[in-house]
């Protein structure tokens, strides 16, 4: 089910990925599992769909995945992201994530990675 978003005053279908989950996950999580072999814990990539599906999220179920079990977890010792990274993840950005992963977790490439197309 699509959620409808009021954003800046127009109706628009859905949470957008580029816009409002990328920079949740770059901010939050890309420094322990992002793109760095060297600094990525426990081998989860959330910078890839590939690394976020296979391990982190089950697209449509929230409470069966990974990455948003770990984000609301009761254990503060469980919780991502840990208190020592210095990083904080508000409710809503809780909610936008936990929206994102029911409706499917669309997720589109960053455009400067997409190969042009010629107009019609």
């Amino acid at each position: 089910m699509l959620a409808v978003l009021t954003v800046m005053g127009q109706n628009t279908k859905g949470v957008d990925f580029q816009r409002e989950v990328r920079p949740i996950l770059s901010d939050a999580c890309f420094h322990c599992h992002g793109p760095d072999k060297a600094s990525r814990m426990a081998g989860l990539r959330l910078d890839t769909r590939e690394g976020a599906m296979a391990r982190a999220v089950v697209p449509g179920k929230p409470l069966e995945s990974k990455l948003y079990q770990r984000l609301t977890h009761t254990n503060a010792a469980l919780r991502m992201p840990p208190a020592s990274a210095h990083k904080v993840i508000t409710d809503a950005q809780k909610q936008t994530l936990k929206a994102w992963i029911e409706q499917g977790a669309p997720w589109q490439e960053h455009w400067a990675f997409k190969a042009p197309e010629k107009a019609a």
